[in-house]
C-alpha cells in the first residue's frame, strides 16, 4: 500500500487506521483482510458505530479488486462485527458483536447432541436467578426503566408468537446484561435465543387457549420479577425469575415435550423467511430439490439459503462430511445467481459449517459444529465486550458450584477413577505452574461433563477454553503466595472428589465453591484480575480453499 494511493482517494488521517498489509499471498486474500479488521474492530482501534470509508476509498487503501473487499466486509458481517447497509447513504458500519452467531451456532450444536427443552431448563436454572439477584441488588433507575418497557414490549406482543419470542428474549437478555456481569450475559445470551425458538414453537400452536395461557403466565412471571427488583429484594427476585423459568416452562410445555429433542429450525426459517424447507437430502449425502428462494436482494436470498442448508444439518439431513451438489445444481435448485450462491456458501465456510477446496469439482463437503468453535464465537463476544479475567472469575463462582452439585448424582464409576488418578498427581506439582494448570483444568471438566446436559457440557468447554487463554499468564514463575494457594487446592480438590465419590451433592458443591474461594485473593490481586480476554479467530478458511 502506498501513501499516493491513500492521497489520491481522499483519505484523511482516518486511512492509517484501516490499512493492512498490501504483501500478501494473493490466496485468500479477503480472509486476510477480515482477520486484520477483525483485529482492528475488537481492539477497539475501530469504534462502534464508526462508518466505514466508501467503497471506492477501501478498494485503493487495501489494494484489491471490489469483490474482495465485500467478500471480506460480508465475512465480518456473518460474525456480527459490521453492518452493510445497502442504498443511497448506506456503507460498512462497525457493530459490537452480538450473540446471534454463537447462539445460532451452539443452537446447531445442541441440537445434534439431541439436546432437550428439558437440559435447557435446567441450565437456565443453574445460572439465571443469581443473575436476577444481582440486578435487584445492583439496576439504577435508568436500568429498571429499561426492564419495564420491555416487559410492556411482552404484554403487547401477546397473540403475535414471533414477535412474542423476540420480546421474551429481550427482556431475558436485559436482566443479565444489567446484573452487571459480563461473563454470565453471554452465557444465559446463548441459551435465551434457543430457548426463545422453541417459546416460538410453542406459543405459536393451534391450541389458541393453550397459547394465550402461556403468554398470560409469561407476562404475570416477568411482572412479579420487577416489583421484586423495585423493593431491591434480592432474594426475592432470585426465586421469582425460579419460579418463572419452572411455571412458565411447565406451562407451555408437557413434560412428555420436555424429554423431546428441541427444534430451533421453525423459528430460524421464520426469521429468515427462507424457502426450499421442503427439500430432502439424496441418498448421496447432496441437498435435494426443494423449491427456489424466490425474489429479493441478494444478500438477503443468500442468507435465505444460508439459512436453509443450516436446517438441513440441524434436521440430520447432511451428516458430517456429506457433499452438497456442486455449485451449479445447487444454484439451479434455489434459483440464484451463482455470485449469490457463493456469498450463501460464504457465510457458511465462515461458520465453519462446510468446506471448499479449490478446484474441486464435487460440491462442499459440510462440517458439523464443534464445541471448540463454539467456545471461540463465545471468546469473540467476550472480548468484544473488553471482558477483564476478574469478571469471567466471579462467574465461574456463580455457574460452576451448582454444575458440581449436579455431577455428584450422575458421575459414573469410569470418571470418578480418573478423578482419583487426576488428584493423586496434582498433589506431585504444586511448584510446576503448566502442569498443576493442565491436571485442574482436565479434572473439573470431566466432573462437568458427568452432569450428563449437553447445554452445560458446551458451557464448561468454553469454561476450559479460557483455562487454556489464561494458561501462559500462569507459567511467568513460581513464588511462595502461588505454591501456598496451590497446596491449598490439593487439599480442597481431594475434597471434591471425595464428596464425589461418596455421592454428596450438597457436599460436592461446598467444596467446589471452596476451591473457587481460595483461588479469589489470587485471581483478583494479581494482573490477572484487569486483564482483558482475547479470543482467538475461529479456524480460518484459508486452509480449506477458495469458492470458485
Amino acid at each position: 500500500m502506498t501513501d499516493e494511493a491513500g492521497v489520491a482517494s481522499g483519505h484523511d488521517e482516518r486511512a492509517a487506521v484501516f490499512r493492512v498489509s498490501a504483501r500478501r499471498p494473493p490466496l485468500k486474500i479477503a480472509q486476510i483482510l477480515a482477520a486484520d479488521l477483525r483485529r482492528q474492530i475488537l481492539g477497539g482501534e475501530l469504534v462502534v458505530d464508526q462508518q466505514l470509508p466508501r467503497e471506492a476509498e477501501l478498494t485503493a487503501a487495501f489494494e484489491v479488486s471490489r469483490e474482495t473487499l465485500r467478500e471480506a466486509l460480508r465475512i465480518l458481517e456473518s460474525q456480527s462485527l459490521l453492518e452493510v447497509r445497502r442504498g443511497r447513504g448506506g456503507g460498512a458500519v462497525i457493530r459490537r458483536p452480538g450473540l446471534a452467531a454463537v447462539s445460532r451456532y451452539v443452537a446447531l450444536l445442541l441440537q445434534l447432541r439431541r439436546t432437550t427443552l428439558a437440559h435447557l431448563e435446567e441450565a437456565r436454572l443453574v445460572i439465571e436467578p443469581h443473575a436476577a439477584e444481582q440486578l435487584a441488588l445492583r439496576c439504577g433507575q435508568e436500568g429498571l426503566d429499561h426492564v419495564a418497557a420491555l416487559h410492556e414490549n411482552t404484554r403487547a406482543a401477546e397473540g403475535d408468537p414471533l414477535a412474542f419470542a423476540t420480546a421474551v428474549a429481550a427482556f431475558d437478555q436485559a436482566v443479565t446484561d444489567l446484573a452487571g456481569n459480563r461473563s454470565i450475559a453471554v452465557f444465559t445470551g446463548v441459551l435465551r435465543d434457543i430457548y426463545a425458538g422453541q417459546v416460538y414453537a410453542v406459543v405459536g400452536t393451534p391450541d389458541l387457549a393453550s397459547a394465550e395461557r402461556a403468554a398470560r403466565r409469561v407476562v404475570a412471571s416477568q411482572g412479579e420479577l420487577l416489583r421484586a427488583v423495585r423493593a431491591r429484594d434480592g432474594a426475592r427476585a432470585s426465586q421469582a425469575w425460579s419460579d418463572y423459568l419452572v411455571s412458565t416452562s411447565r406451562l407451555q410445555v408437557s413434560r412428555s415435550r420436555s424429554r423431546q429433542v428441541i427444534d430451533v429450525v421453525p423459528l430460524w426459517r421464520a426469521q429468515s423467511g427462507s424457502v426450499g424447507s421442503g427439500g430432502s437430502a439424496s441418498s448421496g449425502g447432496s441437498v435435494g430439490s426443494g423449491g427456489s428462494v424466490g425474489s429479493g436482494p441478494p444478500q438477503r436470498m443468500a442468507m435465505a439459503v444460508a439459512t436453509e442448508i443450516r436446517a438441513r444439518i440441524a434436521e440430520g439431513r447432511l451428516a458430517d462430511g456429506a457433499r452438497l451438489s456442486s455449485l451449479a445444481d445447487l444454484a439451479k435448485e434455489f434459483g440464484i445467481s451463482r455470485p449469490t450462491l457463493r456469498e450463501a456458501l460464504r457465510i457458511l465456510e465462515t461458520e465453519c459449517l462446510i468446506e471448499l477446496r479449490t478446484g474441486d469439482r464435487s460440491g462442499p463437503r459440510i462440517r458439523h459444529p464443534s464445541t471448540k468453535v463454539a467456545a471461540q464465537l463465545a471468546g469473540t463476544a467476550l472480548e468484544a465486550r473488553q471482558t477483564t479475567l476478574a469478571d469471567f472469575f466471579r462467574a465461574m463462582t456463580v455457574i460452576e458450584p451448582a454444575m458440581m452439585e449436579l455431577a455428584a448424582s450422575r458421575i459414573d464409576q469410569e470418571s470418578l477413577a480418573t478423578l482419583c488418578t487426576l488428584r493423586d498427581e496434582l498433589g506431585s506439582c504444586t511448584r510446576d505452574m503448566p502442569r498443576f494448570a493442565d491436571i485442574w483444568g482436565r479434572g473439573s471438566a470431566l466432573a462437568f461433563t458427568a452432569t450428563g446436559n449437553p447445554a452445560l457440557t458446551v458451557i464448561a468447554e468454553i469454561l476450559q477454553w479460557v483455562r487454556l487463554g489464561t494458561g501462559a499468564a500462569l507459567t511467568t514463575g513460581v513464588d511462595e503466595v502461588w505454591v501456598a494457594t496451590a497446596q491449598d487446592n490439593v487439599r480442597l480438590f481431594e475434597e471434591v472428589v471425595a464428596a464425589l465419590v461418596a455421592g454428596d451433592p450438597a457436599r460436592s458443591r461446598a467444596a467446589w465453591a471452596a476451591c473457587l474461594e481460595t483461588n479469589a485473593p489470587f485471581i483478583e490481586s494479581s494482573e490477572l484480575a484487569r486483564r482483558r480476554m482475547t479470543s482467538e479467530p475461529f479456524p480460518s478458511p484459508a486452509a480449506t480453499g477458495v469458492v470458485r
